[in-house]
């Protein structure tokens, strides 16, 4: 001990007592975190395994099942076994089945739907669907659009309302594959909003649906919001509708520019004589990027009978209105000494052979 130093306890100051405290205090703080991690990690850790050798089991227990060496009534007894012993064995075959169903094709899905009947899950996916979280909802949502659980469209119904982006997409979904049409005039009237983003994810989730499952088109042609118009001009792009260009031509008076565009897009793909009269309707009251626009549309219908229509505008004050009829009298067959007088300018003429070239 070194002279002259006082290691006792009734010799510290009461400062040193309180630092002395707060140091041990701290440290079985830390010491407590710490254990409590370690124990959180070895519980997941185990939690997985347990989940994941489960999951196996119940993957090996289907394609037994799927080979024919296990009748339904054979593989549910065992199903019921695994709840029996863990009722969290419900979300891990739910899940298995979930995953099991895409790889079926829509008639397929109904052996799935009644294995799932039958080991009462299916009240399980009511449950998440009932729940707060929005991605346990979505989640029921999509397993009851993949194994066609009609009786679920109430529930669906519901949730209609939701602010939620990601949710309302999948009931939109969920909906028309299950056949049940006459509740999308409620979609749009309760989410009178649909972005850009939204309506792809749609589009592509529309394009893996059977022909039979989609809507009738004209649900959304005749929508009383934009965006929801919107949608349904670019649908009917996708799937190749030429039954409805009467009603997309009709479009083209409609006050939203993003519309008029819409049509636009979709009668330069679709390329059907039909388009042309609402075309060349259309041009004599167009300006500015959508009268550039229509008169490419037009010179991609390929019918000769619009050259003298197309004439005048390779005239135009706008540049731009030039070059873009110049363009359609170009995809008519015209030739380069055939464009030649019609503009002042031989740049035009040169960009349009020779893009190189301005």
């Amino acid at each position: 001990m070194v002279e002259g130093v006082d290691y006792r306890v009734d010799a510290l100051s009461p400062f040193e007592l309180l630092v002395i405290g707060l140091i041990v205090l701290f440290g079985l703080i830390a010491l407590a975190s710490i254990t409590h991690v370690l124990v959180l990690m070895l519980i997941r850790t185990h939690r997985e395994r347990w989940v994941s050798a489960l999951g196996t089991r119940i993957e090996d227990g289907i394609s037994i099942w799927l080979a024919g060496d296990y009748s339904t009534e054979e593989l549910t007894i065992r199903f019921r076994q695994a709840i029996a012993k863990d009722r969290r064995a419900e979300g891990v075959i739910l899940k298995v089945l979930f995953a099991t169903s895409k790889l079926f094709r829509p008639e397929g899905q109904s052996v799935l739907r009644e294995l799932m009947v039958s080991l009462n899950l299916h009240r399980l996916c009511y449950k998440l669907l009932r729940s707060r979280h929005w991605q346990q909802q979505a989640y029921a949502t999509q397993i009851i659009s993949q194994l066609q659980m009609a009786l679920a469209l109430p529930l669906l119904k519901r949730k209609l309302r939701t602010k939620n982006t990601v949710l309302r997409l999948e009931l939109i979904i969920a909906m028309v594959a299950l056949g049940n049409h006459d509740w999308l005039q409620d979609v749009q009237n309760t989410n009178t909003r649909l972005s850009d983003w939204e309506q792809i994810l749609l589009l592509e989730r529309f394009r893996r649906l059977n022909t039979d499952q989609l809507p009738s088109f004209d649900i959304w042609l005749t929508a009383t919001h934009a965006d929801w118009i919107l949608f349904g001009i670019r649908l009917c792009r996708h799937f190749n509708r030429f039954d409805r260009v009467q009603e997309m031509g009709a479009l083209l008076r409609h006050e939203d520019k993003r519309i008029q565009m819409a049509v636009l897009d979709a009668f330069y793909y679709l390329g059907s004589p039909e388009n042309i009269p609402f075309l060349t309707d259309y041009i004599q009251q167009a300006t500015d990027d959508r009268l550039v626009f229509a008169l490419k549309v037009l010179g991609n219908q390929g019918d000769p009978d619009v050259i003298d229509f197309l004439l005048p505008y390779t005239a135009h004050a706008d540049a731009s209105v030039q070059l873009s009829a110049l363009g359609a009298l170009k995809e008519m067959g015209l030739s380069k000494e055939e464009l030649r007088p019609l503009t002042t300018d031989p740049r035009y003429i040169n960009h349009l052979f020779d893009p190189k070239l301005i």
